[in-house]
């Protein structure tokens, strides 16, 4: 049949596909603009006149979908921040965007299937790519008329200079894979107040950034109008708008995957940088880890499985990246039977909010039991002993956390019997018990004998391979044009300088380079794949090395707000009170210790870190303490099993032992950490030889003075203890001293500091 006789839509179908097997077609593709008649096809894009933003067709990492989408022109790394089709992609081929004869915007796949399209009575004469990242239609009557815009349909991302209010939403990515709609939303209150909400499932909101007041929204301090930003706010007919320029800070607004809102700032022409993400609290997401899914911000993993449960999809849970696809029963419940019910409860130790459960009248644990297993529909029961109130749930339930020292009570889950270990009479238990004692005292001989054969491996033999996916060999040239000649200094320690830097694709770095490093190239990369293994949510995280010739070149995360000592010794008070309250003082604490709990007890190669003091206390975004300089010993030729010539750590912070020449164990961190937790809460160097009082030269010693006489207060700087929570503080300070003690078997472990900052371990002075 000739071409005469095909339907109209098979000449379509035909002519799509020879746009897309022939890159030039109809196609400009180049420039910043569509004209009508243009097609986008394959790997063409648009750039606008500037060269910030491009349009054009994606496909998100392990997908087969394409989609039109617009990210940053001149970083490396794709950020995308506006999706035309995120519901209806085209599968396997890019398509074809087309400005037609008529003046309609479209997007189709290699079949003629409309995917999207602008949906307006006007005609348009130009679609037009802006520097702003604005994707614009101009009117074919004026064309200086703006007709439609992607704008007014923004989807997880606020740039400057676009009106955001009245009904808009922004909507995260479903997942990485996946720019479909996800669970959380961020938008203006709907009850119109001047204050923007996040929300889940577009029901129930979890966070608000407080009432703008024409200055700063008071949940977002860091936000001061005038500041880094000129926000305008406009009340119209369809709803109130806000809008923002940039001046020297945020370049945009992202509202993530896994629910929070994030802020970006713009340090040059191709990095963004974050700054900040609200909740601060991962774990104040509602329903962030799905059904069955228990959060833990104290955890690297924030969501966990209960027992009993398995995560729905393990590529989403496995990546960090969808939590809130949940969790599945890996065993039906058994309800219904002749029997009746066959199901038991697990106690997971974990709280549910008492708004999503159902009240029933129970004298005892066991009445609150038995009337959950009497309903078929009950999914879990909690009794609260000392008020006497049961509570029970139906269907599956979210939003589970662990539960404050504190808590009332916490919630016992409904499970199929088989799941469960099942039950055996006293003679099976003691052959049971008989058993594993045998196993177990086999197993013990078993791991000592392969910790003697351990033990007696080389070095280069304990750890992975450097080439894990997670750490970068870098060339020295690499790094030398990063930190522009190691031109900036971020500051310098017994181990080497550091330097900031900003690699190709934007990301920045903190470079330190090594001083005194007499390992071979086999053995640094030995151990640098060692330190590259450890990832703690309080250690700073190495991203890569360099080794060429006797050069040796640690690659680290940058720390945005710098080391500790920068802001706990600063000279001007008022900005450290505002930056450094109690919360955050205790919490950088409480964090440090973490920190040495890992190194300490978790790592495979047990870790000294030697030198610990607030300048190895590096500050996120937000504050959170990041420990820095740890596992160096190695890399410098250093070895603690020895008396050290030399010593590694810094006065003032040298535990005894280090002095008198014997043996160092982990309580000379210990003791160090003593002395950082003092002055955290003093804001004063253990050793100050400029004070007028020469009593207070040492300071711990001037401080336990002040406590023997009942004046701990006066060793708290001032200011800090006006809104802190006494408790805590007392603990700190109590702490502090318990560390500093001379015997080191006197010094409690880092893991027991924990617990008693924590408040789950009593002590005396």
């Amino acid at each position: 049949m000739g071409k005469k006789g095909l339907p109209a839509y098979m000449m379509f179908s035909l002519t799509v596909l020879i746009l897309i097997c022939n890159g030039d077609g109809l196609s400009t593709g180049r420039g910043d603009s569509l004209s009508l008649g243009a097609s986008l096809i394959g790997n063409q894009t648009l750039i606008s006149k500037n060269g910030t933003f491009e349009l054009g067709f994606f496909s998100p990492n392990g997908s087969n979908n394409w989609y039109i989408g617009i990210w940053y022109a001149n970083i490396l790394e794709e950020i995308i921040v506006w999706v035309a089709n995120r519901q209806s992609p085209a599968v396997k081929k890019p398509g074809v965007l087309k400005l037609s004869e008529k003046g309609n915007l479209g997007l189709f796949d290699a079949e003629g299937t409309s995917l999207w399209s602008v949906n307006i009575s006007y005609k348009g004469s130009q679609a037009v790519l802006l520097d702003s990242g604005n994707f614009i239609m101009l009117s074919n009557d004026n064309k200086s008329d703006i007709v439609w815009q992607s704008f007014d349909y923004p989807v997880d991302s606020w740039l400057p200079g676009m009106r955001f209010g009245g009904q808009q939403k922004l909507v995260g990515w479903k997942n990485s894979m996946d720019p479909a709609p996800g669970l959380f939303s961020f938008q203006l209150d709907p009850s119109g107040a001047t204050r923007f909400v996040l929300k889940w499932n577009d029901s129930v909101q979890y966070w608000e950034s407080g009432t703008w007041d024409g200055h700063f929204f008071s949940a977002v301090p860091e936000l001061i109008n005038g500041d880094y930003f000129n926000a305008t706010i406009k009340n119209t007919s369809s709803g109130l708008y806000f809008s923002y320029k940039l001046l020297k800070g945020i370049s945009r607004f992202l509202q993530i995957k896994s629910g929070g809102i994030q802020e970006y700032a713009l340090f040059d022409a191709t990095k963004r940088t974050l700054v900040a993400t609200h909740p601060r609290d991962q774990c104040a997401v509602y329903g962030l880890c799905g059904a069955y899914g228990s959060c833990n911000s104290n955890n690297l993993q924030f969501c966990t499985c209960v027992e009993g449960f398995a995560p729905a999809d393990n590529r989403a849970w496995n990546s960090q990246d969808w939590w809130s696809s949940g969790c599945i029963r890996q065993t039906p419940l058994n309800c219904g039977t002749r029997k009746g019910s066959t199901n038991e409860f697990i106690d997971p130790g974990v709280m549910l909010p008492d708004d999503s459960a159902s009240s029933y009248p129970a004298h005892t644990k066991k009445d609150c039991k038995k009337a959950c297993l009497s309903n078929c529909s009950c999914t879990a029961f909690a009794f609260n002993s000392p008020s006497g109130a049961c509570q029970i749930w139906f269907g599956d339930f979210l939003n589970m956390h662990n539960p404050p020292s504190n808590s009332r009570s916490t919630v016992s889950i409904r499970v199929a019997a088989s799941a469960l270990p099942k039950h055996q009479n006293i003679s099976s238990n003691l052959k049971a018990i008989t058993i594993a004692s045998v196993l177990a005292l086999a197993l013990s001989v078993f791991s000592f004998l392969m910790w003697q054969r351990y033990r007696l491996r080389p070095p280069i033999e304990m750890c992975t391979d450097s080439s894990d996916s997670f750490l970068r060999m870098f060339s020295y040239m690499e790094l030398k044009i990063a930190t522009r000649n190691f031109r900036f200094k971020l500051g310098s320690g017994g181990s080497g300088s550091v330097f900031k830097g900003c690699l190709i694709d934007g990301t920045l770095v903190a470079v330190k380079k090594l001083e005194g490093s007499r390992q071979h190239e086999k053995e640094f990369r030995a151990e640098i794949s060692c330190l590259g293994n450890i990832q703690h949510a309080n250690l700073i995280r190495l991203r890569g090395f360099c080794a060429e010739g006797s050069r040796r070149l640690l690659v680290y995360e940058y720390m945005p707000n710098g080391s500790l000592n920068c802001l706990l010794f600063s000279s001007n008070s008022k900005t450290k009170q505002n930056v450094l309250d109690w919360k955050t003082r205790f919490q950088i604490a409480l964090g440090t210790a973490r920190g040495l709990v890992y190194l300490h007890e978790k790592c495979r190669d047990r870790i000294i870190h030697g030198d610990v003091k607030p300048e190895n206390i590096l500050l996120d975004g937000n504050f959170s303490p990041r420990l820095a300089d740890f596992g160096l010993a190695k890399l410098v030729g250093r070895d603690f099993s020895r008396v050290l010539t030399t010593t590694r750590g810094t006065r003032g912070y040298l535990a005894p032992e280090w002095i008198s020449g014997l043996p160092i164990t982990p309580k000379v961190d210990a003791y160090s950490f003593g002395i950082t937790l003092l002055e955290i809460i003093s804001g004063r160097r253990s050793i100050d030889l400029n004070v007028q009082d020469s009593s207070q030269y040492y300071f711990p010693a001037w401080a336990a003075t002040q406590i023997y006489e009942g004046k701990m207060i006066n060793i708290v700087e001032e200011g800090v203890a006006v809104e802190a929570d006494i408790g805590e503080l007392t603990r700190a300070i109590v702490i502090g001293f318990l560390y500093i003690e001379r015997e080191e078997e006197m010094r409690p472990s880092m893991e027991q500091v924990v617990r008693m900052l924590e408040g789950k371990m009593h002590f005396k002075m």
